[in-house]
């Protein structure tokens, strides 16, 4: 377990766990709301605060934000660390993220045996590197999204279906980027409760 107050730990120990990979919102609400709903499906949840407790409130602050946390190498290293702690439960654990989550989730498909078994990736993500041993990965899209274009869901699609993985896509047409984050600028609450609705349902079966 890592060692500094970051890492938001709920959950039995024991059980499946998620690495929960919030967006460039911060630790908001609706993150801690996810991983309470994820503990409530049998989960063990850790979930990270890339932003050291900030919560921004406008596109530029959060993008000032996480452009720093993707230039800091400590970002990637607190990440890694609790996915070590994941995978060495010893028990199946998958890595979820909105957005900039999602673009960090993807590479700890690539650590061989310490990869997570399953990626569930909201409005984000990229192609994969390294010894890939994820076996499934979740897409949950804004057709139509600029922040993820159809051709970067493409690149994402196709790259983890090279490496082996089955790929699964749920569009959920009319609504837009953030869809799934009660709070933020693009919270659509029918899509967020078909893609919550979506999700439980596999992870509290995926064990």
């Amino acid at each position: 377990m890592p060692t500094n107050d970051r890492v938001l730990t709920v959950g039995p120990a024991g059980v499946p766990g998620v690495l929960l990979l919030h967006p460039w919102w911060g630790m908001t609400p609706a993150v801690r709301e996810w991983a309470d709903q994820l503990v409530a499906a049998g989960r063990r949840v850790l979930v990270p605060d890339m932003f050291d407790g900030a919560t921004p409130t406008t596109e530029a602050a959060a993008e000032t934000l996480a452009d720093a946390a993707l230039a800091d190498p400590a970002t990637a290293e607190l990440v890694a660390a609790c996915a070590d702690t994941l995978a060495a439960g010893g028990v199946p654990w998958a890595a979820m993220g909105f957005s900039l989550g999602a673009f960090l989730a993807c590479p700890l498909a690539g650590r061989g045996d310490a990869a997570p078994d399953e990626l569930v990736l909201f409005y984000g993500g990229r192609p994969p590197t390294g010894d890939v041993r994820t076996r499934r990965v979740e897409l949950h899209v804004a057709p139509g999204d600029p922040w993820f274009t159809a051709e970067e869901l493409d690149e994402v699609s196709s790259g983890f279906r090279g490496a082996g993985a089955e790929v699964v896509v749920h569009r959920y047409e009319g609504s837009r980027h953030w869809f799934a984050e009660r709070g933020s600028p693009g919270f659509d609450a029918a899509a967020a409760g078909l893609a919550h609705d979506r999700v439980i349902a596999r992870l509290r079966t995926a064990r």
